[in-house]
């Protein structure tokens, strides 16, 4: 099970299910994030875990002044 702490740092912990018994292990810290509205229910919703176990993290960069470029209606078998 991944989550985050109060102070942004990503932890991980190991669940065990045997039966009905149901426990959760010692967390280990992984690495910080800059997630923001950390200890919020709506945080979990700025990260997620692949099944290979890499972690994609939405954060905010600073400075980034970069437009963004919104294609809409784009149909790639059209042109064919």
């Amino acid at each position: 099970m991944y989550f985050l702490d109060s102070t942004g740092n990503m932890l991980a912990a190991p669940l065990i299910a045997t039966g009905d018994t149901f426990e959760v292990g010692a967390p280990t810290s992984l690495f910080p994030t800059r997630i923001r509205n950390r200890g919020e229910i709506n945080a979990g919703w700025q990260y997620d875990v692949a099944p290979d176990g890499r972690f994609l993290i939405n954060t905010e960069l600073e400075g980034a002044t970069d437009p963004i470029t919104l294609i809409l209606n784009w149909n790639p078998e059209a042109a064919q």
